[in-house]
């Protein structure tokens, strides 16, 4: 694994932009198993893909929120196609309603920035980004 210099480390942190995309065939298994709140974790795309991307921002505060050990176990449950006898997923489910909720919460934060800001050019960014949001590009 790389490392990363204190600069790309802030550069990545400020790339709020930026978004992770899980592929159609990725999401339906995770439904399969998990359920639809993972199809709330971020911007689902119903109507086309069926891809989900989720902000980076987002998956930054809900790795924060289950911490680092919580955080590890769900990756291995994310990994397996079926729970070992046993082995529970709740470290996974406990991840997924992070995501969800922090996506939710992003949204919104979104929509409140929009609603508050008097600077034409951001309220047109804001604008453009709450559309890809809502319907997609």
């Amino acid at each position: 694994m790389a490392t990363l210099t204190f600069i790309q480390f802030l550069e990545e942190l400020a790339g709020a932009d930026r978004a992770v995309t899980v592929p159609a065939g990725e999401v339906e298994r995770l439904v399969g198993r998990f359920g639809g709140r993972v199809r709330q974790m971020g911007r689902w795309n119903a109507s086309g893909d069926g891809a989900l991307e989720i902000p980076l921002v987002v998956i930054r505060e809900a790795a924060a929120l289950v911490g680092r050990h919580v955080l590890a176990d769900a990756v291995e449950q994310l990994k397996t196609e079926r729970p070992a006898p046993g082995m529970e997923a709740s470290a996974a489910e406990s991840l997924i309603v992070r995501l969800a909720e922090s996506y939710n919460r992003y949204f919104r934060e979104l929509m409140t920035h929009y609603q508050e800001t008097s600077d034409a050019p951001e309220a047109t960014r804001l604008r453009d980004q709450i559309v890809r949001e809502v319907f997609g590009e």
